[in-house]
């Protein structure tokens, strides 16, 4: 089987049976794709051969991807690419030893999320112009984002008939297509029934699209779309920084997390599979650590006992 087969059967694999997102999959296709230029320019076109790879060879790749610049992120995504690639090889009895398993990825390093202040959030929540469709749409994404912690792509696929605004509830599909219930703010619903309102008088003919956001021709709007409608307040606000949509997410989990909110609801609030990919939030001031520390611990007492 040539090689570039393999890694479209792989592909292929993810997507349909273990739903991985489109966007990891674009992700794996680019590294297998230099994988495979890789294996071409060395003669290496069966996939039968793989499993004649020594690890040196093997270090000797990514050593070459390292110092064309690729990151140590992109790099872990990659390993973890080609040992799923060696180990879907195994599993078709195409290679009898995977010289992948051993290799070792660089360590990890979590970037600290950069949450905006409250303040910021006011600005930007406060900046459409609610005497128009697109300002009160536009309100509304933003509560939205703020208030509930959306990734953009939950936000841009919400529909109608997910909301339920008299409980103050949405359901959102996630990463992996997994569904789960979120909470909408009291200012979230008003936003949504205001924006449907105002829509449903002036795009009379979408009053049958199920899609939440639409932009000016009746259609969804778009992850691009969204995160250019932020941008748009940002500047128009002259905030002097680079604000994405995701910082809405990172400002919602930072804001609960320091005014004393439970971890794991707030994992289950953002989706998290991993407990750890929540704690990188806990950004808690000293000051307000030891604060709770003096407040909750019984043999803590008081500084002024000092």
């Amino acid at each position: 089987m040539p090689v570039n087969e393999l890694i479209e059967r792989y592909l292929e694999l993810l997507a349909k049976e273990r739903l991985m997102s489109p966007n990891t999959v674009r992700g794996y296709r680019s590294d297998l794709d230099f994988f495979s230029n890789w294996l071409t320019q060395r003669n290496i076109t069966n996939a039968e051969d793989l499993g004649k790879l020594t690890h040196a060879a093997l270090r000797a790749f990514w050593a070459e991807r390292r110092n064309g610049g690729l990151s140590p992120q992109s790099m872990r995504r990659g390993q973890s690419a080609l040992r799923g690639l060696f180990k879907f090889a195994r599993r078709q009895k195409l290679i009898e030893t995977n010289p992948a398993e051993t290799m070792d990825s660089p360590k990890r390093q979590l970037p600290l999320p950069r949450a905006l202040s409250q303040e910021d959030i006011n600005l930007l929540l406060n900046a459409p112009d609610l005497q128009t469709l697109n300002g009160l749409r536009d309100r509304a994404i933003l509560e939205v984002l703020y208030g509930s912690g959306l990734r953009v792509s939950e936000a841009a696929g919400l529909s109608l008939d997910n909301l339920d605004l008299d409980v103050q509830q949405a359901r959102v599909t996630g990463k992996g297509n997994k569904d789960r219930i979120v909470p909408l703010t009291p200012p979230s619903c008003q936003a949504i029934l205001a924006y449907l309102q105002s829509r449903n008088g002036q795009l009379k003919t979408q009053k049958v699209n199920q899609h939440l956001f639409l932009n000016k021709f009746g259609t969804a709007l778009s992850v691009r779309s969204i995160a250019r409608v932020i941008d748009k307040y940002a500047r128009q606000l002259a905030m002097m920084m680079n604000i994405t949509p995701h910082q809405f997410r990172h400002s919602f989990a930072t804001h609960l997390l320091n005014n004393g909110a439970d971890i794991r609801a707030v994992q289950e609030m953002l989706g998290h599979e991993s407990l750890s990919t929540t704690q990188i939030y806990t950004r808690i001031s000293k000051e307000r650590l030891m604060q709770t520390y003096r407040l909750s611990h019984p043999r803590a007492g008081d500084r002024n006992e000092l």
